[in-house]
C-alpha cells in the first residue's frame, strides 16, 4: 500500500489517537475537551482516581551531523511552548506525552520551554520519561 504524506494537522491527530491508546491500554479513563482548551486529554488516573490534564506532542529526533558533533548523541526534543511562545503552565496541562517511533512517553510539565532526552536515555532509564505500554 502507498503511503501519503500527512498533513501536520494528520499528524497531530494520530499522535492523539496513539497516546489516547496507550492511556487506555494503561487503565486511564481519557476524556476529550468539546472546546478548545490548552489541553489535549483529560485523564483520570486508575488508582487515585484523580484527573489530570494532557498535552500531546509528536517528538523531534535531533540526529543530524551538526547536531551529533555538538551533542555528541541522538536528542529527542519536544516543545513545552505554544506557538505563540508561551510556555504550558502546571495549571493548564499536568503531564506532557511525547510520541515518538509509535511509542508513547508520559512525564510531568516543568514549565519550561523545550524537553530533551538522549534516545539512550529513552531506552534504559524510566525515570524521566515513562513509557506508556501499548498492548492489553
Amino acid at each position: 500500500m502507498k503511503q501519503t504524506k500527512l498533513t501536520a494537522n494528520d499528524r497531530g491527530r494520530h499522535a492523539e489517537l496513539l497516546a489516547a491508546t496507550a492511556l487506555l491500554a494503561n487503565g486511564y479513563s481519557v476524556l476529550e475537551p468539546v472546546s478548545p482548551q490548552p489541553y489535549d486529554l483529560a485523564i483520570r488516573d486508575p488508582y487515585t482516581l484523580d484527573t489530570y490534564y494532557v498535552q500531546i506532542k509528536t517528538a523531534l529526533l535531533r540526529a543530524e551531523p551538526n547536531d551529533l558533533k555538538r551533542y555528541g548523541r541522538e536528542y529527542l526534543r519536544i516543545s513545552g511552548a505554544r506557538n505563540s511562545g508561551d510556555v504550558y503552565l502546571r495549571d493548564e496541562v499536568d503531564y506532557f506525552i511525547a510520541v515518538w517511533d509509535g511509542e508513547c512517553y508520559m512525564f510531568p510539565n516543568r514549565e519550561i520551554s523545550e524537553y530533551w532526552i538522549s534516545v539512550d536515555e529513552l531506552k534504559t532509564d524510566a525515570s524521566r520519561w515513562k513509557k506508556l505500554e501499548t498492548f492489553i
